[in-house]
């Protein structure tokens, strides 16, 4: 494939000067110049060589990965996009129902871009041969000894070097346009889909994230807000600062900073009366990705007003975080009114402000991985876990919240990320517009 990838096909059916030069000494020296009607392409696929005329092969590229297509078809293995253009992506082996198992290379799939009127398909094949020019008198009519390939579907087959080759005829299987999209491409399927899909994979790659089920629906919105500001018409098309912007669009409010008025006042009203019903005087807690320690702080400021005793655990998979959380120091104007700048902090410098010890000290911050959750045998009466659905892949979150569930005692509370939709039998969702809140059954 590395011979012929990339190459200009148009330059090659015009390049007929270098095919007769390649003619064997004989043929020049009795000087017959054979005269070539085309060229084919050629591919083999399981111990079946194929060709496909080269005039209908726009490219010839290596690609790893394809965005799949919701509700397609068994042979559909997604969409590409080729310079902004959304390219509906085949497996001819399954398109053809041949029985063919063959292990993806490293460096990706071989892929033919096709153009069939004014449609652009790309086909994956099994290794990508050479280009081979023939003359129309060569070709034999189509047997049907050649099993499940449809003989419409073919042009003929030719001998070339001691070896058959089934010539696909690409305008007979693509030539109808609205059928082909029909029969590519689900009935359900929306472009629109496929398109935020691919802004989905850019987002992932870029940010650093997962995008799934429990988190997509605010990144839809997010994607629809981005096409709206930046006037998108074609494929959008990502920087690794668009991303990073796109990603902390979808944390939970107050994710870097002190809980504010309104949250205290959610939780103090709705939340702590809650707690209150599982836990008398004194309440265990865990905040799992605490980050720098600004959500930590504000859990255990409020439940220290209803609680007379707070067991309050504190951990993150970033040390650095960790580190920074447990001697955290912010300026006097981040320290909201409900949270006590004179009774909490002490002043270290001009402006800045620095947690009081003996508060400190009450919060045992801990380097720990959400996903290893499993093995600590803890129970809780409430568990803050928002926005952790970005770092795990859906398998690793579902997991996630049944450890979870394991670690809360009966109608113990699970806060999630405000964007975060989990389905799950164990929880009941409480309605509140500050946090999303699950109460164990």
């Amino acid at each position: 494939m590395s011979d012929i990838k990339g190459m200009d096909f148009n330059y090659l059916m015009q390049n007929q000067q270098k095919i007769n030069s390649s003619l064997s000494i004989q043929e020049r020296d009795n000087k017959k110049i054979i005269e070539y009607d085309s060229k084919i392409v050629s591919f083999r696929i399981g111990n079946q060589f194929y060709g496909i005329d080269i005039m209908m092969v726009k490219e010839i590229l290596c690609e790893k990965k394809f965005t799949p297509i919701p509700n397609a078809l068994d042979f559909v293995r997604g969409v590409f996009n080729l310079r902004g253009e959304i390219i509906p992506i085949i497996e001819l082996s399954r398109l053809f129902h041949l029985d063919v198992e063959y292990e993806v290379p490293k460096e990706g799939e071989s892929v033919i871009i096709l153009k069939v009127e004014n449609l652009l398909i790309g086909v994956i094949v099994e290794e990508i041969m050479q280009v081979f020019p023939i003359q129309n008198s060569n070709i034999q009519p189509p047997s049907s000894l050649l099993g499940s390939i449809n003989e419409e579907y073919i042009s003929g087959i030719i001998d070339i070097e001691k070896r058959l080759y089934v010539i696909l005829d690409t305008e007979a299987i693509f030539g109808n346009k609205e059928k082909a999209k029909k029969e590519i491409l689900a009935q359900e399927s929306d472009l629109a889909e496929e398109v935020f899909m691919y802004f989905s994979n850019q987002v992932e790659e870029l940010g650093g994230v997962h995008i799934h089920s429990v988190n997509k629906n605010k990144f839809r919105k997010l994607y629809a807000a981005y096409v709206k500001e930046n006037n998108v018409k074609d494929m959008p098309k990502l920087t690794k600062d668009d991303a990073d912007k796109i990603v902390k669009q979808f944390y939970s409010v107050n994710t870097e900073g002190f809980w504010n008025e309104k949250q205290y006042s959610s939780f103090k009203n709705e939340i702590c009366p809650l707690l209150k019903k599982v836990a008398s005087s004194e309440i265990k807690g865990i905040d799992i990705g605490c980050g720098n320690g600004y959500e930590s702080f504000s859990l255990y400021f409020i439940l220290q007003e209803t609680f007379s005793n707070v067991q309050l655990v504190a951990t993150d998979s970033n040390l650095g975080a960790i580190s920074n959380a447990s001697g955290l120091e912010v300026d006097g104007n981040e320290i909201p009114n409900w949270m006590g700048a004179d009774k909490n902090f002490i002043n270290v410098n001009g402006n800045r402000y620095k947690i009081k010890k003996e508060i400190n000290d009450k919060i045992y911050f801990e380097f720990h991985d959400a996903k290893n959750l499993s093995s600590d045998d803890r129970k809780f009466q409430i568990i803050v876990a928002r926005d952790l659905s970005l770092f795990m892949k859906e398998s690793e979150y579902v997991q996630f919240i049944k450890d979870v569930a394991e670690h809360l005692v009966p109608n113990g509370i699970l806060i999630v990320g405000d964007s975060e939709v989990i389905t799950s039998d164990t929880f009941i969702r409480m309605e509140g517009q500050d946090f999303s809140v699950l109460i164990k059954k």
